[in-house]
């Protein structure tokens, strides 16, 4: 096993919790004979090798030409699967990891906290893309540097079926406080979600508020199309990446 590969949990025994997680190999030795993995959620545990199932990758690949130094982007289904299958609150938005260069998640405050950071930073939302994987909703949040020229083609729109210059996060469709599914988009702001008035006057939603503040949802486009992120649906869009390195 060596690091980077992709690799699935089974028969764990005292921590059997973590069966069928999917992460992905940090060390290929640690502590007594171990092997370091890093689950998609983003915690890092120390794993007997019989206890690791390698994952064959089953993505498809994209170049792009006119990014110096030239960069592959990559679908990895498996991921997406993963993230989907999650109930945990604290895997509520997918995200790149840019100094990682991994795949991470976010719970609903750091997510807000984010999305702060990008204004401050002249990032801004420009795009929301319904989604959707299996029964569940989503949508993806686009956001732009006001300079274009500092915006590259995105490794997270590429594997979300769009393709998008600056940066995503894929977030679940459900209520930021209580988790519960499927609740509209806060129409001030398009990137949270809250399913009742006591939820939306929470600590949560109080900090959200901040985030109303800083969108102009007059500049954000709303795609009226969910499109299905389910494998059998999602392998000709990935063409379109090849050659569409520009917001559409």
């Amino acid at each position: 096993m060596k690091p980077g590969q992709k690799v699935k949990i089974k028969n764990l025994v005292s921590a059997a919790q973590h069966n069928g997680q999917i992460g992905k190999i940090t060390k290929s030795k640690a502590p007594n004979g171990r092997v370091g993995v890093k689950l998609d959620s983003g915690k890092i545990l120390a794993i007997k090798p019989e206890n690791l199932e390698v994952l064959q990758q089953t993505s498809t690949t994209a170049t792009t030409n006119d990014v110096p130094g030239q960069r592959t982007l990559k679908r990895d289904n498996a991921l997406l699967r993963e993230f989907d299958g999650s109930p945990d609150p604290n895997t509520l938005a997918l995200y790149y990891h840019f100094a990682d260069s991994a795949f991470d998640a976010y719970n609903a405050p750091e997510l807000i906290s984010q999305l702060l950071q990008y204004y401050k930073h002249n990032l801004q939302l420009k795009l929301v893309c319904p989604r959707t994987i299996g029964h569940n909703q989503y949508y993806l949040l686009c956001l732009q540097h006001s300079e274009h020229e500092k915006n590259t083609l995105c490794e997270l729109a590429f594997s979300s079926g769009r393709s998008f210059t600056g940066i995503c996060t894929l977030v679940k469709k459900r209520c930021f406080v209580c988790y519960k599914p499927n609740v509209p988009l806060c129409k001030d702001c398009l990137c949270a979600c809250f399913c009742s008035d006591k939820c939306r006057n929470s600590d949560i939603g109080r900090k959200h508020d901040e985030i109303c503040k800083q969108v102009d949802v007059t500049k954000v486009v709303l795609e009226d199309e969910s499109l299905s992120l389910n494998d059998d649906m999602a392998v000709d869009r990935n063409r379109e990446c090849q050659y569409n390195d520009v917001l559409i």
